[in-house]
């Protein structure tokens, strides 16, 4: 009994070993073969030999010797699931306690009791769209953190400095995505949008509007309507 106990014990050293020696020799690889590439984890996948690459937003796969890379979708289809996707949305997750909410502007609706975090750009028109939708969005309690791309909206920085300095935040940012109307100030106070700018990056945050659910769920572009919206929202506290 013992002597089983103890083989089977030393059998699962062995294989922990291997397995941690495979994924050595793989990111060894990785760095030889694509040195280019930046690599945030790598983990076997569901399939045997099979291995997940996670490049921040993205997953590829690859064997041991990295020598071919498959981009595409893993998927389990007597389980009709999609691995990649659900692996994705598990490892975009941020943790949203450590968003520095001083940086963005905060309203309630409602009750407030779900909870909305979007980065945002005044000049984009997917998050004018999305202001638009938010409007029929009840009991919810939204962060706005104004992330100007520049390269691609020349102007909105100086507009999200003037929405921050204006006296009602929200209602300034609400004036201008709905209604392109700009606050009647010099944009000269103390602001995040630098901060924010920083913040985006580390969270490999690339387009506008970019949005984190309660649970820490990251929704990438934009939402098809309010109905969806409304659907994302209840998921993540029922998922709580």
């Amino acid at each position: 009994m013992i002597k089983t106990l103890l083989s089977a014990i030393t059998f699962g050293l062995i294989t922990f070993s291997i397995a941690h020696a495979d994924i050595q020799t793989l990111e060894q690889n990785l760095k030889t073969n694509y040195p280019e590439l930046s690599i945030r984890s790598v983990t076997p996948s569901p399939m045997s030999g099979l291995y997940e690459v996670y490049t921040g937003g993205r997953l590829i796969y690859t064997n041991e010797e990295a020598k071919y890379l498959f981009i595409g979708q893993l998927v389990d289809p007597k389980n009709q699931k999609n691995l990649t996707e659900e692996r994705l949305i598990e490892l975009n997750k941020i943790d949203v306690k450590q968003l520095p909410l001083e940086q963005a502007i905060r309203y309630v609706k409602g009750d407030g009791k779900r909870t909305l975090y979007i980065f945002t750009d005044p000049d984009c028109p997917y998050c004018q769209k999305l202001e638009q939708y938010m409007t029929s969005i009840d009991n919810v309690t939204v962060y706005l953190f104004p992330f100007p791309l520049k390269t691609l909206h020349p102007q909105a920085e100086k507009v999200a400095n003037k929405i921050w300095c204006a006296k009602n935040q929200y209602e300034a940012w609400e004036d201008y995505m709905l209604h392109r109307k700009a606050p009647k100030n010099s944009g000269q106070c103390t602001t995040p949008i630098q901060k924010n700018l920083i913040l985006g990056k580390s969270l490999q945050i690339n387009g506008t509007p970019t949005l984190f659910l309660k649970n820490g769920t990251r929704i990438p572009g934009m939402p098809q309507n309010a109905e969806q919206i409304e659907q994302l929202l209840n998921s993540a506290e029922q998922s709580k």
